[in-house]
């Protein structure tokens, strides 16, 4: 296992326009720019481009990318279980604050909930954005799709994140 770079500061590459597809946590398939790297991390998995992740503070920091997992639901219901796993976000970051409420969404054909939050980055002190979709599994657990960048730049990854949540087809 490779150190990760120092804090995540400078230029970040663009996404490119070409796309490679990854098999992640044995149920998620997804397209993600050829130009960005995977990175695993406690239960989840992280996409981003050089120059978009780092570490601070001993911790793994992320400017720009995806971040997909599966956590444990304690409810079928799709809000009540996003609900639960968006209190465990803002315990562990109380920078993380609701732009707006819940909209539907459709992962792999499936109802999905979508809610996007603000952030200040750790490492870099920008604001950014932090977009969640959710989605449940067949066996109940909740698939998450994180996508961040700061809030000067989401324009630039917007049309890419849309593409990366229309790639995913689920094999559970």
């Amino acid at each position: 296992r490779t150190n990760p770079p120092p804090a995540p500061l400078g230029r970040v590459q663009y996404p490119s326009s070409r796309f490679r597809a990854y098999t992640t946590l044995g149920v998620v398939r997804l397209s993600l720019p050829d130009n960005w790297r995977e990175l695993s991390e406690q239960g989840s998995v992280w996409y981003a481009p050089d120059g978009g992740y780092g570490s601070a503070n001993g911790q793994n920091v992320f400017t720009h990318g995806v971040n997909v997992g599966i956590a444990q639901a304690n409810s079928r219901d799709l809000q009540q279980a996003t609900n639960d796993f968006l209190n465990g976000l803002q315990q562990g970051n109380g920078n993380l604050r609701s732009r707006s409420g819940y909209q539907r969404a459709y992962v792999a054909g499936r109802n999905a909930l979508s809610i996007g939050l603000s952030n200040t980055n750790e490492a870099t002190g920008q604001p950014e954005v932090v977009n969640v979709v959710t989605t449940q599994l067949r066996n109940g657990e909740l698939l998450y799709i994180i996508m961040v960048a700061p809030e000067s730049d989401y324009s630039n990854y917007q049309g890419t994140f849309q593409n990366v949540l229309r790639s995913v087809p689920l094999n559970d």
